[in-house]
């Protein structure tokens, strides 16, 4: 059970149960703890088990085998609760705290609507059903409620949230706060691992390999591209059929414009280097309205020659900024995107939590206007730099919000610590078996 949960019933001692007396109880109900001149019988807690099984049920959904299930496994920790409750009371008690008439009414109709009960002979019948009168359920929430203005007396000037602890906790819990993520400007500086010749050869000779199956049978272009998407670990849609409008078909890299705009239906392509791979395309239908095409792709497999070169750049373009050179500058006399190499790396604002998980530990520690280490990715070697981060403001909703869940926190600190120190004070005896031991995942397997 989550502490949140037991909080919501720390000051219900036991809303519905039996009428018995004590005097009745320790005759016929096994005594399982002692707390002061009070004792705590199996049948009481048995009761509480119950009315928290009946909670999960009302309150979180849960079935009545689960209810049941996970209620058992709280019974120590109920057994704990309760024996707190009644030092609370006891104490109450002792300081004479009062309640009144109007304050027990309210109780009840608060507690009707919450169980959907509407009528009082309803709630009576309820009631009897457990062998519980109005007039009993009357002095049990008399009790109660003497126990909550204890607690509220004692606990509640203690809640005290500064702005600093909102602050704290927006930073720690950001990430369950989507909306609320730093958005951030960045630029960058890409620098492509570039094939050496050895590199297109065996890529050249994988894509003539590939274009002679297919020639042979044009019906196999999907299951080629397929295959050979496989082999490398890419896109499992390759070669699946493409359909685009003209407009649409602007978005592609101006090698592939050029290539569809001359070929006819159910044409293939020669081989299209660009800086993944070298990839080849099919036509299989055009209008004015529509393209629809399959391509695959023989992606380059860089060579430690390769990656060297770029890696040898990467270092030299770091050195270069370094030394106080001008970001833009060098981006766009170096970098490889030609996307935003002439905007000087500018890749506009960002939402920091969107962004892909490793440009987001890349950036999310830099400051304004400083720039990262070279970033090995699949293509080259990326370097980031934060143009300017803006983190939204909490609204006076989510503030309150937020004021909410940490006084919750506190009360949960403060209420265990007044009861311990209740405790330290007080004649407790549990007996061995008052909690039967959960079976362990060994001892279900015997």
């Amino acid at each position: 059970m989550k502490p949140k949960t037991i909080i919501l019933i720390l000051l219900i001692v036991l809303l519905i149960s039996s009428s018995m007396t004590h005097s009745i109880a320790r005759i016929f109900d096994k005594i399982i703890a002692y707390v002061n001149d009070d004792v705590i019988t199996k049948r009481r807690l048995d009761m509480l088990v119950k009315q928290y099984a009946f909670e999960l049920q009302q309150i979180h959904r849960y079935t009545e085998s689960e209810a049941l299930k996970e209620a058992e496994k709280q019974r120590a920790e109920l057994l704990d609760r309760r024996i707190r409750q009644m030092l609370l009371l006891e104490a109450a008690l002792t300081l004479k705290i009062q309640v009144t008439d109007a304050e027990i009414e309210e109780y009840i109709q608060n507690f009707k609507t919450k169980l959907q009960i509407p009528t009082d002979d309803e709630f009576k019948k309820l009631l009897n059903r457990d062998g519980l009168t109005v007039v009993a359920y009357r002095e049990r929430i008399q009790r109660d409620l003497m126990t909550e203005k204890l607690v509220m007396g004692r606990i509640l000037p203690r809640l005290q949230v500064r702005d600093s602890d909102i602050q704290k906790f927006f930073e720690e819990n950001r990430d369950e706060l989507p909306t609320k993520a730093d958005r951030v400007s960045l630029s960058h500086i890409f620098i492509a691992f570039k094939p050496t010749a050895e590199d297109r050869r065996a890529a050249a000779d994988a894509v003539n390999q590939a274009l002679e199956e297919i020639r042979s049978d044009k019906t196999q272009f999907e299951a080629v591209a397929r295959r050979i998407a496989s082999k490398h670990n890419l896109n499992a849609q390759a070669g699946a059929l493409v359909e685009t409008t003209p407009s649409e078909v602007l978005s592609l890299p101006d090698a592939f414009l050029t290539v569809l705009a001359k070929l006819k239906t159910g044409e293939i392509s020669e081989p299209i280097e660009v800086p993944d791979g070298i990839h080849v395309l099919r036509v299989e239908a055009r209008t004015d309205e529509k393209i629809s095409f399959r391509h695959l792709i023989v992606p380059f497999l860089f060579s430690e020659k390769a990656l060297q070169a770029a890696r040898e750049k990467a270092d030299a373009i770091s050195a270069k900024l370094e030394t106080g050179e001008d970001f833009i500058t060098v981006a766009k006399e170096h970098s490889d995107d030609l996307e935003t190499r002439d905007k000087g790396g500018d890749l506009g604002t960002h939402i920091l939590t969107a962004l892909n998980p490793k440009i987001r530990e890349t950036v999310e520690s830099l400051d304004i206007g400083k720039y990262s280490e070279p970033v090995e990715t699949g293509s080259g070697f990326y370097i980031y730099k934060v143009d300017e981060r803006k983190t939204p403001e909490l609204t006076q909703q989510e503030k309150q919000q937020i004021i909410g869940i940490l006084r919750q926190q506190l009360f949960e600190k403060e209420w265990t610590a007044y009861t311990d120190s209740l405790l330290e004070n007080a004649y407790i005896k549990i007996q061995p078996d008052a909690v039967p031991a959960m079976p362990t995942a060994d001892s279900k397997d015997n």
